[in-house]
């Protein structure tokens, strides 16, 4: 699989908990928030900082698909909470390495040693709710697994894998996220590596 776009696409409010390297092979790409727009073409890539959230602006070229990809850079353990929200990130990391998992006050708050009360108060007060950031980076894992082109050819299975992997209940589950954090269907930017070859001669 891979993110790949035949028409306009317009991806928002993405957020990842390390820095993530986009790399465009195909087409053109727009990263943007409200302070700064970055272009991307064929062959360029950028870092888009830790725990920023943006929006991606997908362009096909002419004749041709547009395809990115999308790679966690590890070596940022050293870097500061994004926007000052220590412990917003640090959540936010756990549960993009642990999707699958159960992820409840209860459990923060085992976490945190702390109560279930007071782990929801340091949430809050950084402007943050628990099942909003649960499902916002089981989404931020689902977008970075399906970009790493791991799929086995089969769209339908790989989009189930993606989602049961990154702890979805089901596909219509996945989708309903990818609609209301993202604002787009999954199937319009999901599926072959083929189409980095473009279309057949004729």
């Amino acid at each position: 699989m891979a993110l790949v776009s035949d028409h306009p696409l317009h991806l928002l409010g993405l957020r990842f908990p390390l820095r993530l390297r986009v790399t465009v092979r195909q087409g053109f790409v727009t990263l943007h928030n409200e302070i700064t727009t970055k272009k991307l073409a064929s062959g360029d890539s950028f870092v888009v900082p830790a725990f920023l959230r943006f929006a991606c602006d997908v362009m096909p070229g002419r004749g041709k698909p547009a395809v990115f990809t999308l790679a966690l850079e590890d070596d940022d353990a050293q870097a500061g909470p994004g926007g000052g929200k220590r412990w917003s990130q640090a959540l936010a990391q756990h549960i993009f390495h642990s999707p699958q998992g159960k992820w409840t006050a209860a459990r923060l708050a085992t976490l945190w040693q702390v109560t279930p009360h007071k782990a929801r108060a340091r949430l809050f007060a950084e402007g943050e709710a628990l099942l909003s950031l649960v499902r916002e980076q089981r989404l931020a894992h689902a977008l970075h697994t399906a970009a790493q082109g791991t799929g086995d050819g089969d769209a339908a299975r790989d989009l189930a894998q993606v989602a049961a992997g990154s702890g979805f209940a089901s596909i219509p589950a996945f989708c309903d996220a990818c609609v209301d954090v993202a604002g787009v269907r999954p199937s319009l930017f999901l599926r072959g590596e083929g189409a980095l070859a473009g279309p057949a001669p004729g």
